[in-house]
């Protein structure tokens, strides 16, 4: 069977947009309408919940996103319109309907053909190559060191953040430490873990506390970036409306959470990989908050993170005094952020 392509998953989901009343229609879903969504129980695990489940209707990306909120069925299906409706059909199989049964699937519910789509097209080296996305799964090896290991490997708090104005809670949470074991390849250093959403340890960040060690950031050997910082603590925060904050740097994220913004995370550096992705597709996020530096290099950054992503979520792009989060007190934080995100009915 011929693969399909990018250009044909994405302007099927445009065209499904479109229809969603008629979607839910035709698979006898009835449920609540608001100005923004329609909630109904999961037609995909079966829950009864009135409003375990919601398709979104408002603004250009998030027109026919999804999230069971209940049992967040869309971590198995992807959080778009295609997603919901391989889901129902795999629920009505009682097994994983392919990609291409669910695009033949939608070609006939929209009564056309390939012929008769009209695909953009959008080059690879700006998009997402969705259907790799789709169909991989994030490479991790298995965890060598435990979270407890960790713990006592170091001295946790860290005295250089703590200077730095962070608090003692918030660095025993992160589990950000001073290593001063000799003979360590992070010796000398702060030590900030880097865990995956179930808390298996990836790798490390080290940053030296004195000029003469060099280099001034060192990552562990073989760390790749994928895995979204703080993203294990995140994800219990996003709230009934999918919001998640994206930031550069771990300080950043740490400063977000102390100003109670917990769903925040890091993504080490000014680019998003395709892992980083993957797991924000999965994850359920609906609404992205982009507050990478307020800089060239953060603005790229801000368009970089939109392009990769695609249509998959809303973004929203703050202004601030700053030149970045971390830059901030708390009380700047809220004072700068809250009435923006208010304006957007984030808060």
């Amino acid at each position: 069977m011929k693969k399909l392509t990018q250009n044909q998953i994405l302007t099927v989901c445009d065209k499904l947009a479109e229809y969603i009343p008629e979607i839910l229609e035709h698979f006898d879903i009835e449920g609540l309408e608001y100005p923004n969504r329609y909630s109904f129980p999961c037609p995909i695990h079966g829950g009864d919940s009135p409003e375990g489940c919601s398709v979104f209707t408002d603004g250009d990306s998030a027109v026919g996103n999804w999230r069971c909120w209940t049992n967040q069925c869309e971590q198995d299906y992807q959080s778009n319109i295609f997603g919901f409706i391989r889901g129902i059909l795999s629920n009505k199989e009682g097994k994983d309907v392919s990609l291409n049964a669910t695009y033949n699937f939608c070609l006939e519910f929209l009564k056309l053909d390939d012929s008769q789509l009209e695909t953009q097209d959008r080059q690879p080296s700006k998009e997402v190559k969705l259907l790799e996305i789709f169909e991989r799964k994030i490479e991790r090896k298995p965890a060598t060191i435990s979270r407890e290991q960790i713990q006592s490997t170091i001295d946790i708090p860290a005295e250089y953040y703590i200077n730095r104005g962070y608090r003692e809670e918030t660095l025993k949470t992160f589990d950000i430490g001073t290593c001063f074991a000799k003979n360590k390849p992070m010796s000398g250093r702060v030590v900030v873990p880097i865990y995956d959403e179930d808390y298996n340890y990836v790798g490390c960040v080290g940053r030296s506390v004195n000029d003469e060690l060099k280099p001034k950031w060192l990552h562990s050997k073989g760390f790749k970036k994928n895995v979204l910082y703080g993203f294990n603590i995140a994800q219990k925060f996003m709230g009934n409306k999918g919001i998640l904050f994206i930031l550069e740097g771990q300080g950043d994220v740490l400063r977000m959470y102390e100003a109670g913004f917990k769903n925040s995370v890091g993504i080490f550096g000014s680019s998003i990989s395709d892992d980083q992705l993957l797991t924000l597709e999965k994850s359920g996020a609906l609404n992205l908050v982009i507050l990478t530096d307020y800089d060239e290099a953060g603005k790229k950054a801000a368009n970089q993170i939109v392009k990769k992503c695609g249509r998959r979520f809303n973004y929203y792009r703050p202004q601030i005094s700053k030149k970045d989060i971390g830059e901030m007190t708390t009380e700047q934080i809220h004072q700068e952020l809250n009435p923006q995100l208010e304006k957007d009915n984030l808060i």
